[in-house]
C-alpha cells in the first residue's frame, strides 16, 4: 500500500507546489518526484539517478523532435512564409468561408510552432480581416483559436502528441494517422459549430478592435516564399510519418521498401529533412546568408528550453513510478476496471489539465500515469491512448493557463466573458475528441 499512498501523496505535493507555492513545474516535478523515490527507500542517490535516467530518456527523442520543429517554426514566421499560407488561402475563400479558412490557417502555421508563437503571428491578421468583414474580432478570433488547439492538441509535431508518443512507446506515424481522424470532428466542432451556437452571445462582447496592431505580420524580408514553399515545410515531417507507417503495414519487413520507408517515417529524420528544406527554401533561397539562417535557428530555439525542461521532468516523475513499484499496481488494477481505457486515460489528463492549467504538465504528468496500463497493446491502441490524453489535456483552460490571459488581454474581454468563449470552445473541442475517440475504439473492436 505504501507505493499507492506516496504516489497520490507526490501528486498532492506536485499540485500544492505548483499552485500554491507558484514553483515551476520543472522543479515541482524533481521535488515530487525524489520525495516519491525517498518515501519507497530508494535512498538518496537510487531516487536521484532513476529521475535523471527518466529525464534523459524522456529527451532523447521529444526533446530532439520538438528541437527541430521550433527551428522550422521559426523559419517560417521569419520568413512571412505563415503569411503567405494565410495571405493566400484566406484571400481565396468565399466570405462564408473566411472562419472556417481562418482555422485551417492556424491549424497548419501551428503545426512545428508554439502556441504562443503562432497566436502573435495570427493576431494581426485577425482583426484585418475582422475589419475588412465589418465584424467582431471574435467573429475570426473563435475559429483561429479552435485551429490551433486541434493542430496543438492532436497532430505531430505538436508537444503534446510527441510528448504522449514518446511516454507511451506508439508510433508517431499511427498518432498522426489516428490524429488526422479525430482533428476533422474536433476543428468542425470549434471552428463551425461552436460559432454558430454561440455568435449571438458572443458577437455583442465589446473588445479591442486591433486599432494597435500593425496588420503586416511579415517579418520584413524583401521577398517571401512560395505557398508550395511554405506549405511543404509544414506538412512535409507528419506526411513522412504517415507514409512510414503505412509503409511498416504494407512491405514484408527487412525489404528494401520496409526499410526506406521506416527510416523516413523516423520522427527524428522527418523532422530533420524538414527542418533542413525549410533552411533552403525559407532561407537561403530567399537571399538570407548562412549567418541569418543560423541566427534565426538559435533564435527558435530559445522559447523551447522551458517545455523541454517540463517533459524531461515528467520522464522523471514516470521513471519513478516505475522505480516504486507504482506501475504494477496501476497496471494490474485498472485491468479490472469496467470503464474504458481511453476514458480513464482522458479523465487523468483532464484531472491534471484543470489543477496544474498547462497542458503541456497535463500531458506530461497523465502519460507517466497511463504508461503501465499499455505494457501488452498493441499500435493503434497505444496511439489513441496517446490522443486521448492530449485531448484531456485540452479541456477548461481557465485562470491558472497563460493561453487563458493570452486571449483574454489581446481581445480586451473579461474573465467572464473568457470563460464563456475561450474556455468553452477548448472544452467542447476537447469532449467532442473523447467521443470521437470512443466511436474509434468501438469500430475497431468490431473489425
Amino acid at each position: 500500500m505504501l507505493p499507492v499512498i506516496s504516489g497520490a501523496a507526490a501528486i498532492v505535493v506536485l499540485i500544492l507546489l505548483i499552485v500554491k507555492l507558484k514553483l515551476h513545474p520543472f522543479i515541482a516535478l524533481m521535488i515530487s518526484s525524489i520525495i516519491l523515490g525517498l518515501v519507497n527507500g530508494l535512498g538518496s542517490t537510487k531516487s536521484v539517478s532513476t529521475f535523471t535516467k527518466g529525464f534523459g530518456d524522456q529527451l532523447s527523442v521529444s526533446g530532439v523532435v520538438i528541437g527541430l520543429g521550433a527551428i522550422i517554426g521559426g523559419l517560417l514566421v521569419s520568413s512571412g512564409g505563415g503569411t503567405k499560407i494565410a495571405d493566400i488561402i484566406i484571400g481565396k475563400s468565399k466570405k462564408a468561408l473566411i472562419p472556417m479558412a481562418i482555422g485551417l490557417v492556424a491549424l497548419i502555421i501551428e503545426l512545428p510552432n508554439l502556441f504562443e508563437v503562432t497566436f502573435v503571428l495570427m493576431v494581426p491578421i485577425v482583426f484585418s480581416v475582422a475589419k475588412s468583414l465589418g465584424k467582431s474580432p471574435l467573429y475570426v478570433a473563435i475559429p483561429m483559436a479552435a485551429g490551433m488547439m486541434t493542430a496543438h492538441g492532436l497532430l505531430p509535431p505538436g508537444p503534446a502528441t510527441i510528448i504522449g508518443g514518446t511516454a507511451l512507446g506508439a508510433d508517431l506515424g499511427m498518432v498522426t494517422a489516428l490524429g488526422l481522424i479525430i482533428a476533422v470532428p474536433v476543428f468542425v466542432s470549434g471552428v463551425w459549430l461552436f460559432p454558430k451556437l454561440m455568435q449571438k452571445q458572443y458577437l455583442t462582447y465589446a473588445v479591442n478592435d486591433g486599432s494597435e496592431f500593425d496588420q503586416s505580420a511579415t517579418a520584413g524580408e524583401d521577398r517571401s516564399p512560395s505557398l508550395a514553399a511554405a506549405l511543404t515545410s509544414v506538412l512535409l515531417a507528419p506526411a513522412m510519418m504517415v507514409i512510414g507507417t503505412l509503409g511498416d503495414a504494407v512491405f514484408p519487413k527487412s525489404s528494401i521498401a520496409w526499410t526506406v520507408t521506416h527510416f523516413m517515417g523516423n520522427a527524428v529524420i522527418s523532422l530533420l529533412i524538414a527542418a533542413l528544406f525549410s533552411m533552403v527554401f525559407l532561407g537561403l533561397r530567399l537571399g538570407m546568408s548562412g549567418n541569418k539562417v543560423l541566427g534565426l535557428s538559435k533564435t527558435s530555439l530559445k522559447p523551447i528550453v522551458n517545455v523541454l525542461l517540463i517533459i524531461g521532468a515528467g520522464g522523471g516523475l514516470k521513471a519513478m513510478l516505475e522505480g516504486v513499484g507504482l506501475s504494477k499496481i496501476i497496471a494490474t488494477t485498472t485491468a479490472e476496471w469496467a470503464i474504458p481505457m481511453v476514458l480513464l486515460a482522458w479523465l487523468i489528463a483532464a484531472l491534471f489539465r484543470i489543477a496544474l492549467g498547462s497542458g503541456t504538465v497535463a500531458v506530461t504528468a497523465a502519460a507517466g500515469i497511463v504508461a503501465p496500463m499499455l505494457a501488452q497493446s498493441d499500435s493503434v491502441h497505444k496511439a489513441m491512448m496517446v490522443l486521448a490524453i492530449c485531448t484531456g489535456s485540452m479541456i477548461f483552460s481557465h485562470v491558472n493557463d497563460g493561453a487563458f490571459w493570452l486571449f483574454q488581454e489581446y481581445f480586451g474581454m473579461t474573465v467572464p466573458q473568457t470563460l464563456k468563449t475561450w474556455s468553452l470552445l477548448v472544452t467542447i473541442q476537447s469532449v467532442v475528441g473523447l467521443l470521437g475517440l470512443l466511436a474509434m475504439e468501438g469500430v475497431i473492436s468490431l473489425v
